[in-house]
């Protein structure tokens, strides 16, 4: 299975050379040459400098299978369970980080998965991150001395849970009419 080399095309397009892609993108030589061997599929932060440079699209650069176009819905099945699998913090806790983990690494040679599950896994990342720091803050200022955890603690997991079922839901419709997912968030992975 051959893969459209699309940085590749645009490049030549514009009658330019790895390094004057460079210079006017600000990306290192070394990730255009990797991403021309298909070797990464480059983080959003690249494909947007890039797409820029070339004055296109940033869905324009998107490395597409000839023989599985990202339209086809297969495609995006082991993201919309990625996606899912988010849910999994209802019952255990962190895991809105550790399932998703596990599925994005076992399927990360996938695209749509290692470009949406970057995303999505940075999003729960910092969410937890956030309820775990005001948790602690709530338990010190409210809970102290009496030895059980306060309520505001629970109410502050529950409205967490809450964010989440909108968020997968709101992500799932993205993925269905092949928007950006969670284009507010930056990808921090």
């Amino acid at each position: 299975m051959k893969e459209k080399n699309i940085l590749k095309e645009h490049r030549i397009n514009n009658h330019l050379t790895q390094e004057e892609l460079a210079n006017q993108s600000g990306i290192s030589i070394r990730t255009i040459q990797r991403i021309e061997k298909g070797l990464t599929s480059g983080s959003p932060h690249t494909i947007k400098a890039l797409a820029k440079a070339l004055n296109i699209q940033n869905q324009e650069l998107r490395v597409l299978n000839e023989n599985q176009p990202l339209e086809k819905s297969n495609n995006f099945n082991k993201v919309k369970l990625l996606n899912f699998s988010i849910l999994s913090v209802l019952l255990i806790p962190f895991g809105n980080i550790i399932l998703p983990t596990i599925l994005f690494y076992k399927h990360r040679t996938n695209q749509n998965v290692n470009t949406i599950g970057r995303k999505i896994i940075s999003f729960q990342i910092v969410t937890t991150i956030l309820l775990f720091f005001f948790s602690v803050i709530i338990f010190l200022v409210i809970g102290r001395g009496n030895g059980a955890i306060p309520l505001p603690v629970f109410i502050c997991y529950f409205m967490v849970a809450i964010i989440n079922i909108i968020i997968v839901t709101r992500t799932s419709i993205d993925i269905d009419k092949k928007r950006e997912v969670l284009k507010f968030f930056p990808d921090l992975l």
